[in-house]
């Protein structure tokens, strides 16, 4: 069973008492700085996303929130799920990251990145206590069966690789599907699966004037960045009597960006997923050394920009390691020699139970708790990295994309 690796604490936010400068109360949307921050405003008047839908791969989207009408397709539910269609959330952070991405802005509501793409919520744990590798893995696999066009994991775990996660994200990019993932909340240089699997968008987290948000965890597989501090959503009523939440994390950056894809996507419908990923990255804004760097990765995502810039096609996903060279044929092992029967090869090896902090097996390096920080009132202490175990070489994300 695996377990969040922080603690959850919603702060509401104080409607009445933000005011603007003549003194009148602020709307939802006027409070989401990051919107403005983005020049989300601008793209809409390109694009809002519409015929794209994103998959919301979390606790579920609460289907009574105004701010999401329209926006909901039929989801589904998995492992510990509240419900078989993915629109119960008793937990709220589905219900944030859906508004996030797909907010429609009623009556000043809360405004999503992309307010006209669908959102899919599938649901893989009722309280996020309790996601396992297995419900995402699932929920994932049938989010891309469904059609999503992008799949948004604003989740994260400890673990540098998992099997079944790396099946899952696989079986999205190769069926033409942008995968976006957080690197996590725990301030260490440590980014787990699935932000780390090769192909996938890794996001960490921004503060106002685009500095670093310092609770992001870093790495080299860290892609971009996008705001991640005071960012004001839509929750359920049973967590909050406004319906409305002020969020920090990654998780809320992972969003954003999923947001931004949509965009993409909607606006250049005959680009592939590769190419979405590479029309995001050569398009960012650069914030920390020049070229990708562990902190933001190749900078800040800027939406408008990747809806006009001229960006050449690449003909793969530039986040993917290149196909591996072709070989001749092997000579012919006697059959003394021949090596023993393998029953699975190495991405099928069944996901070991880690408790207490103990070692792992092969491709595990530490217990897969999923972590969906929002707040850093209450953080966790860092999470230990495990070294002793290499990462695997590129020939291993290969596997199921031969």
């Amino acid at each position: 069973m695996l377990r969040r690796a922080v603690p959850v604490v919603i702060a509401l936010v104080a409607f009445s008492a933000a005011t603007t400068g003549t003194g009148r109360a602020q709307t939802i949307r006027e409070q989401q700085w990051h919107l403005d921050a983005l020049g989300v405003p601008a793209a809409h008047a390109i694009t809002r996303g519409e015929g794209v839908v994103v998959a919301v791969v979390d606790s579920g989207v609460d289907a009574t929130r105004p701010d999401l009408a329209g926006a909901l397709l039929p989801g589904a539910g998995f492992g510990s799920a509240s419900g078989g269609d993915g629109t119960r959330d008793n937990d709220g952070h589905g219900t944030a990251m859906a508004a996030l991405i797909g907010g429609r802005g009623v009556g000043g509501g809360a405004l999503g990145v992309a307010p006209a793409a669908r959102v899919l919520p599938v649901s893989v744990g009722a309280d996020g206590e309790r996601f396992t590798t297995t419900s995402v893995a699932d929920g994932v696999t049938w989010a891309v069966d469904q059609g999503a066009d992008v799949v948004n994991l604003s989740l994260t775990s400890v673990a540098t690789l998992t099997p079944d996660l790396l099946r899952a994200v696989n079986h999205a990019l190769d069926h033409d599907v942008v995968v976006v993932a957080g690197t996590g909340n725990d301030g260490v240089e440590h980014v787990g699966a699935p932000a780390n699997i090769k192909g996938v968008i890794a996001v960490s987290g921004t503060v106002r004037g685009n500095a670093p948000w310092p609770h992001s965890n870093t790495g080299p597989e860290t892609v971009l960045a996008a705001p991640a501090e005071d960012i004001v959503t839509a929750i359920p009523l049973s967590a909050s009597a406004s319906g409305y939440a002020e969020v920090d994390g990654t998780s809320a950056a992972t969003a954003l960006v999923s947001g931004a894809a949509a965009l993409v996507r909607a606006r250049y419908p005959d680009l592939d997923a590769g190419n979405v990923v590479n029309r995001l990255i050569a398009t960012a804004t650069d914030l920390e050394a020049p070229g990708r760097d562990g902190a933001t990765g190749y900078g800040l995502v800027d939406p408008v920009a990747a809806l006009t810039a001229d960006v050449p096609r690449v003909d793969r996903n530039p986040l993917l390691p290149p196909p591996p060279p072709p070989t001749s044929p092997a000579a012919p092992v006697p059959a003394a020699q021949e090596p023993p029967a393998v029953s699975e090869p190495p991405d099928r090896l069944p996901l070991v139970a880690i408790a207490g902090g103990l070692g792992a097996v092969v491709l595990l390096v530490a217990a897969t708790a999923f972590a969906r920080a929002r707040r850093n009132g209450i953080r966790r202490s860092p999470v230990p990295v495990v070294t002793e175990i290499p990462p695997p070489d590129d020939d291993f994300w290969h596997v199921d994309r031969r």
